[in-house]
């Protein structure tokens, strides 16, 4: 793999554009996300992501947000709980996952084409009672021509 030279990242910034940094509060458990601060000539400072990061890192926060639970903007989110919730047939909730998924990556215009959206294996275990949870993938291209792939892990649910 080549290093971007300072015209492409500079071209990257620009065209997928840059926000601040947003980790996981405990990484590996879903429940919340918290602004990083990072050492600075200056002292601390706001931590920035910028590019193919900032974009996977808008698409992750999409992915784990309630479509319309955010006032300011009632488009963006995820409606896949909505799937985990209402359907009971576990290939319909496969599908409706995925174009859940395909909707999300589709109304951020940094994507340009979607590879593909695969689950953690070819089938759907009957879920414990109580709970489900599907294991995604997705892969895509920027409109710099990169390629992405985000695992978006384990997709939970309360039923």
């Amino acid at each position: 793999m080549t290093m971007p030279t300072d015209n492409q990242a500079l071209a990257r910034r620009r065209t997928l554009g840059w926000g601040l940094r947003c980790d996981p509060v405990f990484p590996g458990v879903d429940i919340g996300r918290d602004l990083r601060l990072r050492r600075g000539p200056d002292g601390l400072d706001l931590a920035t992501v910028e590019g193919v990061d900032c974009l996977t890192q808008d698409l992750s926060l999409a992915l784990i947000t309630l479509l319309g639970s955010d006032v300011l903007n009632t488009t963006f989110g995820f409606d896949g709980l909505a799937a985990l919730a209402d359907e009971t047939t576990p290939v319909l909730v496969q599908e409706r996952i995925r174009v859940a998924v395909v909707a999300v990556l589709g109304r951020d215009p940094r994507v340009r084409r979607i590879v593909d959206v695969k689950f953690e294996d070819a089938r759907l275990d009957v879920p414990q009672p109580g709970s489900r949870e599907i294991g995604v993938r997705v892969a895509f291209e920027t409109l710099t021509d990169d390629r992405v792939t985000i695992d978006l892990g384990r997709t939970a649910g309360v039923a």
